[in-house]
């Protein structure tokens, strides 16, 4: 085999390989969605909650709640972002909402775990 014919086996080879990875991530895109959609409805429902939650709240427990109701606003703006993405953006932004998801948790442990002044 000469050295064309290895260099043009090389470049079908690397065509088929990016050819793969689209398809897989192209895929990965489309599985990610409805899980995407899912969090965003959860994110909505929580939402209503904090915010009836605020308006009932002492001081202390309101600063916690509007403290998570940024956090979510931060994290439903990512979601919504990713679901207009391509698919590695959509993992990017993705991984971003879970780092927003881990701040609502432990700022509402906080609060929960938190005892008035």
């Amino acid at each position: 085999m000469n050295f064309n014919d290895a260099m043009d086996r090389a470049l079908a080879q690397a065509r088929e390989m990016q050819r793969q990875v689209a398809a897989a991530t192209e895929t990965a895109a489309e599985q990610i969605k409805p899980h995407l959609e899912q969090s965003l409805e959860n994110a909505r429902e929580l939402q209503k909650t904090l915010a009836k939650h605020a308006a009932e709240s002492t001081e202390i427990a309101a600063s916690q709640t509007q403290s998570a109701m940024s956090h979510l606003n931060d994290f439903m703006r990512l979601g919504s972002e990713a679901l207009r993405e391509s698919a590695q953006q959509s993992r990017d932004v993705a991984i971003k909402m879970a780092e927003e998801s881990r701040k609502i948790v432990d700022n509402m442990a906080a609060a929960a775990t938190r005892k008035p002044d």
